[in-house]
Order: structure tokens, then C-alpha cells, then sequence
């Protein structure tokens, strides 16, 4: 019976931890910023340098017919320290290969909350 439970736990968690379908290279609107997703985690960079940004480890929240949400973890470097950080990223198709992608939570840069939004479209 624990070899069942076990087995089923870990079924659950595997499903949870996966980004799904958005795997792949997308562009924002602007041009600036390149998103990567990649199993579960989400990479950020500059879209011309192709310089890091962020770098995000995916847990999937919640899921319904359109949108997706993800509990996201950063590891950075704060005055010499590794430091983490959780945010809320959420991810909404909107059209053809187009998605707005919406991200609240502290900034590690700054010192207050930021709510940012992307549209972003694949091109991968």
C-alpha cells in the first residue's frame, strides 16, 4: 500500500512541475526581451546580446482553458549572498502562437512590487 502511495505522489508532483506546451523561444512586442521555456523552468534575456536576465524554476499553480500559472523561484546573488525570491507568473493565450504573460511579485533589482506585462509570440 505505501509503494502505491508513493508511486501516485510521485505521478502527482511530476505533472505539477512541467511547463506544459509552452516550451519553445518567444519574443516580446517590443523586441527587447527573449522568453525561453524550457521543461519547467523560464529563461529571460535580452533579445539582442542574448545576455541572462532571470532565470526562473516553474511550479505550476493553476491551469484552465486558456491560462496558466506558475509559482516561480529565482536564485540570485545579494551582497555576496544566494538569496531566493518567489513570484507569480501567469501565462494566457490569446491568439494564433500569441500570449500576454503577466508577472507580479518583488523585484530583485528594486525595492518595491512590480506588476509587468508582455505579449509575447513564438518564434521557435
Amino acid at each position: 500500500m505505501r509503494k502505491l502511495l508513493f508511486l501516485f505522489m510521485m505521478l502527482c508532483c511530476c505533472f505539477e512541475a512541467n511547463a506544459g506546451d509552452l516550451d519553445g523561444k518567444y519574443l516580446s512586442q517590443s523586441g527587447e526581451l527573449m522568453f525561453i521555456f524550457s521543461a519547467d523552468s523560464l529563461y529571460i534575456d535580452i533579445a539582442q546580446s542574448q545576455r541572462k536576465v532571470s532565470a526562473f524554476k516553474l511550479v505550476k499553480n493553476s491551469e484552465n482553458k486558456n491560462t496558466t500559472s506558475f509559482n516561480a523561484y529565482e536564485a540570485y546573488l545579494k551582497d555576496g549572498r544566494e538569496t531566493y525570491r518567489e513570484v507569480l507568473i501567469k501565462v494566457t493565450k490569446l491568439e494564433n502562437k500569441n500570449y500576454l504573460l503577466e508577472y507580479f511579485g518583488k523585484d530583485k533589482d528594486r525595492e518595491y512590487n512590480s506588476n509587468e506585462r508582455y505579449n509575447i509570440k513564438l518564434i521557435d
